[in-house]
């Protein structure tokens, strides 16, 4: 028997033994709770609801003939996890759900969100992981995906003017200076907020595009509202597949791109790449980092799960594949990007 609260006698080790809290298990249930309350909220549209007027559960319960103790407890959830605020009885929208969480905005998350409830297929990733057959699910490098990129870069397209203090920074410690013929490649540019940056800065920057077509098309349309399209050419189709004229851009920026690849299929990337750039240009590698915290493990185990090869790689894994690929003076710049030089 134990002689005190949290020990007791471990019969098998003949001696007393503490008896661990179990805080963390605790925890566990909860993120499974709010995740099922968020994927129900969504599929109720409830902040559409709680926007038009329906901000109490009893509103909910008369119009839409909702449990109203279920509707309680759900929104009572959702404040908890920050995507609601309460004032007596009454419920409203938060900035980041009237942002994101409304179907009537272009920055509108819910379809990404609702869709990423089956990222690991419905229970099929211990199958992935004791096979190692992936992706889990789908695959985040083919165009079928287009319009999840579209909603998780929102803010970016509809929004540029809100990266401009993170881009300004972002070539300010590379030491990228924009000016009259520099030659950029941005390839799977998404948005291109980054490059974009670059083309701002000086009217004699020239960008070249490749992406999808789809998201070209909304990258162009962004560079039209900021007055820089006639500096912009773009490549469709796929990355693997798009020939890059030889020696042609001083500088190539990958963003958010290579963490979806292999060790293997990068090295092959990046040789593509050095064969494109001029002598003496640069290659700019900013990317998911190996995880330091548990926004960066999840991620990993996510990117384990959407692609066939990828996941997230730390800088002396960088500087291999650089290395192999040809590049020199490979140097970290505050852990992301990467930068170095065609010789």
């Amino acid at each position: 028997m134990g002689k005190e609260k949290g020990v007791v006698m471990d019969t098998n080790l003949k001696r007393e033994v503490e008896i661990p809290k179990t805080e963390v298990i605790d925890q566990s249930f909860d993120w499974l709770y709010f995740t099922g309350a968020l994927r129900a909220a969504l599929e109720l549209r409830l902040w559409e609801k709680v926007a038009a007027g329906l901000n109490t559960p009893g509103k909910l319960a008369d119009k839409e003939g909702w449990d109203k103790k279920g509707a309680q407890v759900l929104l009572d959830v959702i404040c908890h996890i920050k995507l609601l605020s309460k004032d007596g009885e009454q419920y409203a929208l938060v900035p980041e759900s009237e942002m994101y969480l409304m179907p009537d905005k272009p920055t509108y998350k819910g379809e990404m969100l609702l869709n990423e409830f089956h990222w690991e297929a419905d229970g099929k990733l211990a199958e992935s992981i004791r096979t190692g057959k992936r992706p889990v699910s789908y695959d985040v490098t083919k165009p079928n995906v287009t319009q999840l990129w579209m909603a998780d870069y929102s803010s970016s397209w509809v929004y540029p003017e809100s990266m401009a203090e993170i881009d300004d920074h972002l070539w300010d410690s590379l030491e990228v200076k924009a000016r009259e013929g520099l030659r950029v490649l941005d390839l799977a540019c998404g948005p291109a907020p980054r490059s974009l940056s670059l083309a701002r800065r000086h009217p004699g920057v020239r960008l070249t595009w490749l992406d999808w077509k789809d998201i070209l098309k909304t990258a162009m349309k962004v560079a039209g509202e900021l007055g820089v399209s006639r500096q912009v050419t773009v490549l469709t189709g796929d990355l693997w597949q798009v020939a890059l004229d030889q020696e042609s851009f001083d500088l190539a920026f990958l963003g958010n791109l290579t963490h979806f690849f292999s060790p293997e299929d990068n090295i092959r990337l990046f040789q593509k790449v050095f064969a494109a750039l001029a002598p003496s240009g640069l290659i700019v590698v900013r990317s998911v980092a190996r995880p330091e915290s548990s926004l960066g493990v999840s991620a990993d185990l996510w990117l384990y799960a959407a692609s066939a090869g990828g996941g997230a790689y730390g800088f002396k894994d960088y500087q291999a594949m650089l290395e192999k690929a040809g590049f020199t003076d490979i140097t970290d710049i505050e852990q992301v990007p990467i930068r170095a030089r065609k010789p």
